[in-house]
């Protein structure tokens, strides 16, 4: 029983640290992510956040984790009713801009743990997990719209093809609006999101031919 306690405290030590981290990076961005603060919000010294998170980049992926996670619950039900691959990529990356807006927008994680820090790749693990999970739920979606249309695009080498880029399109457009980058142009997120949607299928169903198949 003893044992039982014990873990089930250090889950909720765990579970309140992380919940002051995600009030500070909402409330004041990724400058306001700072160990000390955290520690300050959980009731815990510095010391214990640092025994559950080995830096600020760790606990800022265990929160984007978590944060894909819910994104992918949140786009489930437009998944599973979707009918047509524009209303499914406007779903998608209308949901990803509060995503982005506070995990994309400041600091690429991803670079700084794969890319910059080869070592750090266990630290990227669960982050890795958790968009693994929703770029297959994607990417299930669109096989099934593909069928359902008739399209080409099923395999899973087109799958490859297609899902990086549609992904890059969405941060794009993230970016472009949650940004400095929207001082350059006069358009708003639903003219942009749907003239892109539709460029992006139209451009997709063009190349279906020339889409190498296994």
């Amino acid at each position: 029983m003893a044992t039982s306690t014990t873990w089930g405290q250090t889950e909720q030590r765990r579970a309140d640290i992380l919940d002051a981290a995600r009030s500070q990076l909402s409330e004041g961005g990724l400058a306001a992510l700072n160990m000390r603060e955290v520690a300050r919000g959980a009731g815990v010294s510095p010391g214990t956040v640092y025994t559950y998170f080995r830096s600020k980049e760790e606990l800022f992926a265990t929160l984007y984790a978590q944060r894909i996670d819910e994104f992918r619950a949140e786009i489930e039900p437009a998944c599973a009713s979707a009918r047509t691959p524009e209303q499914l990529f406007v779903t998608i990356a209308t949901a990803y801009l509060d995503v982005y807006r506070v995990f994309g927008r400041e600091l690429n994680i991803w670079a700084v743990l794969l890319a910059e820090n080869p070592t750090a790749e266990d630290i990227a693990k669960p982050l890795i997990a958790a968009a693994e999970r929703t770029i297959a739920a994607v990417a299930g979606t669109m096989a099934r719209i593909a069928n359902a249309r008739g399209g080409t695009v099923t395999s899973e080498a087109a799958a490859r093809l297609a899902l990086p880029f549609l992904w890059a399109t969405i941060t794009g457009l993230a970016d472009h609006v949650t940004s400095g980058r929207r001082r350059l142009h006069s358009s708003g997120w639903r003219e942009l999101v749907e003239f892109t949607a539709t460029t992006v299928v139209a451009g997709l169903d063009a190349g279906n031919s020339r889409t190498p198949q296994e």
